[in-house]
């Protein structure tokens, strides 16, 4: 699997189906005794959709059966029948169409791109209702809505994913009740345009979440500033409940207003920043991640620099910072490209300019004390704890209670994460 949360449960969708069907899962470090080998696919980024066609070419020397599905198989499926032509082509609704496919009980259906932007009626799966497996058997991951409101003129996912469906209320709801964990996230490709097609907004939807008798935190997955920007008041109010984790993930992209503009996002620089402050107003120490590109093609030195002072104006907790890449089929691939290796630079600058604003920020929660929730174990030991915002907590003391609340005090403080101590 590649790609972002929403691609992450598709995956336990599809895995949920192959196990009810009869099917053994086994370890990706066993793939070569495997009979079918699915892989799921993102279309983001160049350097994933490179890594995902080694995989491929590895694969198609082997006698195994390869299923493709996922974001680059609905965006361009004639390009994947071209280069893998004995592969099974299923796209993003994989999850229900796998098992008949794979027993033969209907023909393979016929995936056609997305290019115009808009869904067909026919392939829509109201994914909440459908059981999946969990990767952390303490997280559910609930899918809101499929597609979103915004045309970015460097984006390749709304080739796969269409326009702006969301899920209804009432399913999104029952999969939160259905599965009883601890930490539930809410993931779409635009969060903060859930609702807009079915005269519902996301502060509703948190607000009858809230309603749920038992103890939990939730976490809201990246939203568009020019569609927060429309519920903020009502967003921000429905974020006062204990249960919502004082995280915001509020992509800004570029710190110019005539490449924002070009890019075709929907909002100004100024409009970014008043909805930082109004959160901060109301959560003084809400986690704020951003996503930032760098080498936009009509991107100037001067509207980099431009981009490094937005940053230094609303200090985000977490930046994922992308170099530039072109994806076929959009306005900006067809632009002069700014050399790689400006784009490189621009991107390693910045980066460092983020660790040092990141750390100095993280510093300032030495000495912390309070409830966090032990959710998995650490990447290099210890056990991961996430606080009221969100924030990595490393706790190295032996707990074998993954998946319960605990009080502890932050000792350390590192760019990316905090160690604790039990108190």
């Amino acid at each position: 699997t590649w790609g972002c949360s929403h691609n992450q449960k598709d995956s336990q969708l599809i895995e949920k189906q192959l196990l009810n069907g009869g099917y053994i899962l086994i370890s990706e470090e066993d793939k070569d005794q495997a009979d079918i080998v699915v892989l799921n696919t993102c279309t983001v980024k160049t350097p994933t959709e490179n890594k995902i066609f080694h995989v491929l070419n590895e694969l198609t020397s082997s006698q195994q059966k390869i299923v493709i599905a996922g974001c680059m198989s609905q965006a361009e499926p004639e390009l994947i029948r071209k280069k893998y032509p004995g592969s099974i082509i299923l796209g993003v609704n994989a999850a229900t169409q796998i098992i008949p496919v794979l027993n033969g009980a209907v023909n393979l259906p016929v995936i056609r791109s997305k290019n115009s932007r808009k869904n067909s009626s026919d392939d829509w799966i109201e994914k909440p209702l459908l059981d999946s497996t969990r990767w952390n058997q303490f997280r559910n991951i609930v899918q809101i809505n499929e597609g979103c409101v915004n045309s970015c003129s460097f984006c390749a996912t709304k080739f796969a994913r269409g326009h702006l469906r969301s899920f209804s209320r009432e399913s999104i709801i029952n999969a939160v009740r259905r599965e009883i964990t601890p930490e539930v996230w809410l993931t779409s490709q635009d969060t903060a345009c859930w609702g807009f097609d079915i005269n519902e907004t996301l502060s509703g939807l948190i607000d009858d979440l809230n309603e749920i008798n038992r103890k939990f935190w939730l976490r809201i997955g990246m939203g568009n500033p020019n569609n927060f920007i429309k519920i903020l008041d009502e967003v921000i109010e429905a974020y006062k409940s204990e249960n919502v984790y004082k995280f915001l993930h509020l992509p800004f992209q570029a710190g110019n207003n005539d490449v924002l503009a070009h890019m075709k996002r929907g909002y100004t620089v100024e409009e970014y920043e008043h909805i930082v402050r109004e959160f901060r107003n109301i959560f003084p120490r809400i986690t704020l991640s951003t996503d930032v590109i760098c080498g936009y093609p009509t991107e100037t030195e001067s509207n980099f620099e431009e981009t490094i002072e937005t940053i230094r104006n609303t200090r985000p907790s977490i930046t994922n910072i992308s170099r530039y890449w072109e994806r076929r089929g959009t306005p900006a691939a067809k632009l002069d490209q700014i050399p790689f290796a400006e784009r490189k630079r621009r991107s390693t600058k910045l980066a460092k300019i983020c660790k040092k604003i990141q750390y100095e920020d993280n510093l300032k929660w030495i000495d912390w004390k309070g409830e966090v929730l032990l959710i998995d174990k650490g990447p290099k030991g210890g056990i991961e704890a996430r606080n009221y915002a969100y924030k990595p907590i490393i706790v190295n003391e032996k707990v074998d209670n993954i998946g319960s609340w605990m009080n502890v005090k932050i000792v350390g403080a590192k760019s990316t994460h905090f160690i604790a101590e039990i108190c």
